[in-house]
């Protein structure tokens, strides 16, 4: 019976769960959806237990399932480190690191980490321009970034990866938005968001290239984009204007928390979530990181 059991179950198990979409995961994992369908049956029958609840809007996770994808996520990790066994004196390390990052992805999802690393690591960037980062990383300049995963074809150096999460995307828009507002749904389809004139940060923000592409993908032509180049200016003035602007869902879901600019926000319906990672060209092992990040 354990021979049923290996790795890749809990790899196609985890994808699912983070995508919650199986069609989405056949495309990350270069799996069928009736091959990822008969590997989460399989563990299902392992364990006896109903992993998920399966609907026409996706996959959702069971509590059996949140509780199995919670220690899913520690065995990969684990497995993963194995290939560190070698690695000597990773703490002393951690010094010589110079360490690049998105600032939506340092600023809110891995704050404790970052201020760690800006009075113990070399040097630590946060930037908004995710070729910054690809550039940098390249020319061996940074050993480890943090940027959505999208962009790891751009990487020409040899590198490790460390999947961090997928999130939707959120519009973000003012309460007093009229037009918005008339529609019930508590989602936007990419159709209706044609109608509004976006406020993002400039082309170089990898949210900016990515609503783009997913435009282009869907053979749309493009709202009216302003840009501005500063997170607390944009989330203002869209508060007090018809503006709306696109953000992964954590950042959205914080910006709703200030009382005073009166915001409302709706998922954007689209096919692609925004996937994060850590990439790390190995001067210290990935594990050690990652582990600094929980």
């Amino acid at each position: 019976m354990y021979e049923s059991l290996n790795i890749d179950l809990l790899y196609v198990f985890t994808t699912v769960a983070e995508l919650k979409s199986i069609n989405k995961s056949s495309d990350v994992l270069l799996l069928s959806q009736p091959a990822i369908s008969k590997k989460i049956k399989q563990l299902e029958d392992y364990f006896g237990k109903k992993l998920f609840i399966r609907s026409p809007r996706g996959m959702a996770l069971t509590p059996a399932g949140e509780l199995f994808y919670s220690q899913s996520k520690k065995v990969i990790h684990d497995f993963n480190s194995l290939y560190h066994l070698e690695n000597d004196q990773p703490c002393s390390k951690f010094s010589e690191l110079h360490i690049g990052a998105l600032d939506s992805i340092a600023s809110l999802l891995y704050s404790g980490f970052f201020i760690e690393a800006l009075s113990k690591a070399e040097q630590v960037v946060l930037t908004n321009k995710v070729t910054d980062l690809i550039n940098d990383f390249n020319l061996g300049n940074l050993d480890v970034i943090f940027m959505d995963e999208y962009f790891e074809n751009e990487l020409t150096t040899n590198f490790e990866k460390y999947f961090l999460q997928a999130e939707p995307y959120y519009v973000l828009f003012s309460k007093n938005n009229v037009q918005l507002s008339k529609i019930k749904s508590p989602c936007l389809s990419a159709q209706e968001l044609q109608k509004f004139d976006l406020l993002l940060y400039p082309d170089y923000c990898p949210i900016h290239i990515r609503i783009k592409q997913i435009f282009q993908q869907n053979h749309l032509s493009f709202p009216t984009i302003y840009e501005a180049d500063y997170n607390e200016s944009t989330a203002s003035l869209v508060s007090c204007s018809d503006l709306v602007t696109i953000l992964p869902k954590s950042l959205a879901l914080n910006k709703l928390e200030n009382p005073t600019m009166q915001l409302a926000a709706k998922e954007l319906m689209v096919p692609d979530f925004r996937r994060t990672a850590v990439f790390s060209n190995g001067k210290i092992p990935l594990n050690f990181i990652v582990n600094k990040l929980r």
